[in-house]
């Protein structure tokens, strides 16, 4: 039973010092593990009994009783911990004396729960070999998911501490997030298009590719302090109907979608890129060039339509236009619109008797030389006069004489 469920069992201990008035310390642990912050050259009794998830207790132990030994000349290093800094975790601890050396090694954190000894299955951590400082730096594809335990330890020429105390590690609740990568494209229609790339796609590879991950996106115009802040799923989309010819600019981090865990990670640099002048700006352009190729002869021509209108108004013409000359080609009708400093006459004939017209038709047939009128002209004034000094009467009589001859 032990073997098939060792790890299904967890370990209660019971330890305090030897003596009548000793306070009991009461510590969940492992089958193999260590108790740390005792007295040197102390006697211990401690007794444990398991636990079989979830309700199945044990009895206790007998009762053991060991003396620690003498405290080692270097003490352990303390406070081991792990900091974010931006997009790494840094392993730091806390070391009284100076000029030291340290290392530090990592355990998947199951191992305690098989029993056995498991001292040669810890592994160095990467970095962190022989360092002269209080702290290294964890690279970032060292820990998957898991939990791991690391420990460090401190060194002076030939003389070496005790391990520190394990400090266990969530890879996914300690670990940080890393920012995204951001390419910018801008299109035709006046927009850029963005593309994430995510954590797993970039060069420093870290445990936040387990997390189920959104990208929050901060947009905005290069000359201006007004943001635009959006959260994406997606690591393809567009900005739309942008200004042409604009400088904007991206950047991006990214968020754990459970709340739970509630981490992210620091904002990644901005990419900025200028728009494209799209469709619009190229028709202004080509209307703005046809424009100048045609001002000339406009202008041209607008300047020969005002002075037309000028010389019209102020300048008229003494003949009429001839599109009205040609519906009016009558002499007298033209003479109504021709202004002429001289009145125009007209060549009238007056019969002063109706018989008369008789005669003058029968003297037709014998010949021009037997026919007499009188002429005479009208003037605008309504006065008449006879072309010839002679009377009318003598002019009536010769009529009858000629007519008898």
């Amino acid at each position: 039973m032990w073997a098939l469920d060792s790890s299904s069992f967890t370990y209660s201990l019971d330890i305090w010092k030897n003596s009548s008035s000793a306070e009991i310390k009461t510590k969940t642990v492992y089958p193999r593990d260590k108790i740390y912050k005792l007295s040197p050259e102390t006697t211990y009794c401690l007794k444990v009994k398991a636990r079989l998830l979830p309700r199945k207790i044990g009895a206790y132990s007998p009762v053991y009783c060991i003396k620690t030994t003498v405290e080692n000349k270097l003490p352990p290093p303390e406070n081991v911990r792990i900091d974010a800094v931006n997009d790494i975790c840094v392993l730091k601890w806390d070391y009284a004396s100076e000029n030291m050396t340290f290392q530090a090694q990592w355990l998947h954190a199951y191992f305690k729960k098989i029993p056995g000894n498991n001292s040669g299955k810890w592994k160095q951590m990467p970095g962190c070999e022989n360092v002269k400082t209080t702290q290294c730096v964890i690279p970032q594809n060292t820990f998957q998911k898991g939990i791991y335990l690391i420990r460090v330890q401190a060194s002076d020429g030939n003389t070496t501490s005790v391990w520190s105390k394990e400090k266990r590690f969530d890879a996914q609740l300690q670990s940080v997030l890393v920012p995204p990568t951001i390419n910018v494209k801008p299109t035709n229609d006046v927009s850029l298009r963005v593309f994430i790339g995510a954590p797993e796609e970039s060069e420093n590879k870290s445990v936040n590719q387990h997390y189920s991950l959104i990208y929050e996106i901060i947009f905005w115009e290069n000359t201006s302090n007004a943001e635009r802040k959006t959260l994406e799923k997606r690591t393809d989309f567009t900005f739309p109907n942008l200004k042409p010819l604009t400088v904007y600019c991206v950047k991006a981090r990214v968020l754990t979608e459970n709340e739970r865990w509630n981490k992210s990670s620091v904002f990644s640099d901005p990419v900025c890129e200028k728009t494209k002048p799209g469709s619009t700006s190229k028709t202004w352009l080509i209307a703005g060039i046809c424009a100048a190729l045609l001002s000339i002869p406009v202008v041209t021509y607008v300047l020969k339509l005002f002075l037309r209108c000028v010389r019209y108004v102020f300048f008229p013409s003494s003949t009429p236009p001839s599109t009205i000359d040609e519906y009016f080609s009558e002499p007298p009708l033209r003479n109504l619109l021709l202004f002429t400093s001289e009145e125009q006459t007209e060549r009238c004939f007056i019969i002063e008797n109706t018989n008369i017209i008789t005669a003058v038709e029968e003297t037709e047939q014998i010949g021009e030389d037997h026919k007499k009128y009188n002429s005479q002209t009208s003037q605008d004034s309504g006065n008449y006069s006879n072309e010839d000094d002679s009377n009318d009467s003598k002019s009536g009589e010769d009529f009858p004489q000629q007519e008898a001859e």
